[in-house]
């Protein structure tokens, strides 16, 4: 496990550092003739964790806030390719079923994450709608188990990134100069999250998971 735990890690900064000079080079490329707009947003995400949950378990929504910046370079009229640095509040619920007796009970943990980000987008527009897809590389800053209205730091349970996939839906409203948008994005872990220098034996929340939700966010496009 520990060897397989360095291959993903080390392929993880192999195709992050890809995707990144990628990135610039097709920044740099379009920049002379583009155009260019930042957007700020902010959002609630509604997450959970994928995956094989511990026995006798099962995992449930959270809801949290997002919020961050697009840039956003546009070499043709439908086309964008967008850069976005985001703050985001992930996490799950563990919900653990006991049967005692008759009676069955269920344990219920939260763990809530929070994650720096940087995404890579690719957009097409049709009129004022648009669709897209891309990728993004996330920090973890924090990470807390609740139970019982009891926190508790569980940060080292977890490896301390995560690369998530997704594709969004969208809407544009012109004001004018700017241009007010909502849009709808579905998330989907590509990796399993869980430190492997964790105990499953003795922490019982913890299982092989991904990170999924969907983010609703509004925001406004600032053309530069």
């Amino acid at each position: 496990n520990k060897y397989l735990y360095l291959i993903v890690k080390s392929g993880y900064k192999m195709i992050k550092k890809i995707i990144i000079n990628v990135a610039l080079v097709l920044i740099l490329s379009c920049t002379l003739d583009a155009q260019v707009q930042m957007s700020l947003w902010g959002g609630a995400n509604k997450s959970s964790f994928g995956g094989n949950p511990p026995e006798d378990a099962g995992y449930g929504d959270i809801y949290g806030l997002a919020a961050g910046l697009n840039f956003d370079f546009q070499p043709t009229q439908d086309f964008v390719i967008s850069l976005e640095p985001s703050y985001e509040q992930r996490g799950s619920t563990i919900d653990i079923h006991l049967e005692e007796g008759r009676e069955d009970t269920t344990l219920k943990f939260k763990v809530k994450q929070n994650y720096f980000g940087l995404g890579l987008m690719f957009k097409v527009n049709a009129g004022n709608f648009f669709v897209g897809s891309g990728v993004s590389f996330q920090l973890l800053n924090t990470a807390t188990l609740e139970f019982e209205s009891k926190e508790t730091d569980v940060k080292d349970n977890f490896i301390n990134y995560d690369a998530l996939a997704f594709f969004n839906i969208g809407y544009k409203i012109p004001i004018g100069g700017p241009t007010l948008f909502i849009e709808l994005r579905y998330i989907q872990g590509l990796i399993n999250i869980r430190s492997d220098e964790s105990d499953s034996d003795t922490d019982i929340y913890l299982s092989n998971f991904k990170s999924t939700g969907l983010r609703l966010s509004t925001g406004i496009m600032i053309p530069l």
